[in-house]
């Protein structure tokens, strides 16, 4: 299952989106408060609790400069999942963004989950655009 954020557009270079995004700590930032807790961060990964009770583990697992960052679930975490955050070069140092996720979910599963996740995937790119206006 494929769960998309708007694209949205920051006031930030590809780079800079890059190299803020790349760092599990930075996501705390991005991450909608009102659904996430218990955020802790190292250097390559990061784990919070969702609204709901469950736990996600994720790791930085493969990075195109300046134009994607992945994570990926690790053991942990209840839903098998690789966390894209896509960047596009734009002109006057701007720069557009969309958080992809690709989710192994059963049927029962994605009733569950989807509107949630969407939720979150949706906020974490609103947070962006705030944190760096056009």
């Amino acid at each position: 299952m494929i769960i998309e954020s708007p694209i949205i557009v920051a006031g930030a270079s590809a780079e800079t989106l890059f190299d803020s995004l790349r760092q599990p700590a930075n996501l705390e930032e991005v991450l909608p408060t009102e659904q996430i807790s218990e955020f802790e961060a190292t250097n390559d990964s990061c784990s919070f609790k969702v609204t709901g009770g469950f736990t996600v583990v994720i790791q930085r697992v493969k990075e195109e400069r300046p134009t994607l960052v992945r994570y990926a679930s690790q053991k942990g975490t209840p839903i098998r999942f690789d966390l894209d955050v896509a960047i596009v070069p734009l002109e006057d140092g701007k720069a557009s963004l969309q958080v992809r996720c690709d989710a192994d979910l059963n049927p029962f599963m994605k009733m569950m989950a989807e509107k949630p996740l969407q939720a979150i995937f949706s906020g974490m790119a609103s947070a962006v655009e705030r944190k760096f206006p056009v």
